[in-house]
């Protein structure tokens, strides 16, 4: 599906400035889960997702940058400016995954579900709310999980 490429960062773009169904953003963080959205994906006739090796390589790398930031974020400590290199380190994982994406049309309706989120903190990330994106992103990752077949993946708390 190399052609595919252009069509699908094209499609994310588009679904993500036209407010996809589906894609729902955090509006707040408490510890007690008040306040959080769901994010509306569904499963392959009640099973998971089979994705690819790009999809899993992107995601761990994603899920490896928030694990590293996440006891600073919990705390509060986690500058702005820190907040700005984790956001660039996950657009950069981000864009791997939409420049090498081969995935079955249906899997990759159902991940960019996924990826408009994590894109939603990024941006939150940028424009120094950490902890709006990071939860945003973390939420992205567990809906991920609970989805998507990705072998030794662990949800966060």
């Amino acid at each position: 599906m190399q052609t595919a490429r252009p069509f699908t960062a094209f499609a994310l773009a588009l679904a993500l400035a036209l407010g996809a169904p589906g894609i729902a953003a955090a509006q707040t963080h408490a510890h007690d889960g008040a306040g959080e959205a769901a994010i509306e994906i569904t499963l392959n006739n009640g099973a998971k997702w089979q994705g690819d090796q790009n999809m899993i390589t992107g995601m761990t790398a994603i899920h490896g940058t928030m694990a590293a930031n996440l006891e600073a974020i919990h705390a509060g400590t986690l500058p702005a400016d820190a907040g700005k290199v984790m956001a660039a380190d996950i657009q950069k994982q981000l864009d791997f995954m939409v420049e090498n994406c081969v995935l079955e049309p249906k899997v990759d309706e159902q991940f960019h579900v996924v990826l408009g989120e994590v894109m939603n903190g990024i941006s939150a990330l940028e424009e120094g709310e950490v902890e709006t994106g990071a939860v945003t992103i973390v939420q992205a990752l567990n809906a991920y999980g609970e989805h998507f077949e990705h072998p030794g993946w662990q949800a966060f708390n």
